[in-house]
């Protein structure tokens, strides 16, 4: 289910939304952690660590710190904060400065599933976002390309093959008629149905 539909209203609801934000953002491999067992890490991925707080009171640079801290060694690991958008700024200025200071991204969501970065930082990550989904858009307009030319092509052959065919063979009509017909259902199913087109 796409976790952008749905609202959130418990803790594993804000981690597999950090999670599903994380792989629009680049991070393909992102998943949460398992409730208990993260160390201060909610979401991980082979490239960036995430803590996702929800409900929660304003974020402070101690929040950070932690996350920090979990990173552990794998300094070349991104690293995202996603707090519930509750007040003006889910984070302290104090966290702010640090996160800038650490090149953590900060993010606040609202329980209605909007993301908004609130850093230099996040919106680096939000580009990887819009990327991804362009990328998606144009493959999904190239697949209706293709099809568009397939069944295009398909329909030129069967009109040939039905004139040539009642200028020489008429028994084939009806053949070459029902390949008409299913080349004319197939274009207008290449324009209408288009699946991961948004």
């Amino acid at each position: 289910m796409d976790s952008r539909s749905r609202y959130i209203t418990t803790p594993e609801d804000a981690e597999q939304f950090a999670a599903s934000q994380m792989r629009d953002m680049g991070f393909p491999d992102a998943r949460v952690t398992g409730r208990g067992a993260d160390g201060g890490v909610d979401v991980v991925a082979r490239r960036a660590v995430a803590q996702v707080k929800w409900m929660h009171s304003k974020v402070g640079r101690p929040d950070l710190q932690r996350l920090y801290g979990a990173r552990g060694a794998e300094h070349s690991k991104d690293m995202l904060f996603f707090a519930e958008l509750l007040s003006p700024s889910p984070y302290t200025q104090d966290a702010v400065g640090y996160a800038d200071e650490h090149g953590i991204g900060l993010f606040a969501y609202t329980s209605d599933s909007n993301l908004f970065p609130v850093n230099q930082h996040a919106k680096d990550f939000v580009a990887g976002i819009d990327q991804v989904r362009a990328a998606r858009a144009a493959r999904a307009t190239f697949m209706v390309t293709v099809r568009t030319v397939v069944w295009s092509s398909l329909l030129v052959v069967s009109i040939c093959g039905l004139f040539i065919s009642v200028l020489t063979v008429p028994s084939a009509a009806p053949v070459w008629l029902g390949f008409l017909a299913l080349s004319v259902l197939g274009l207008v199913l290449a324009r209408v149905y288009q699946p991961g087109a948004k």
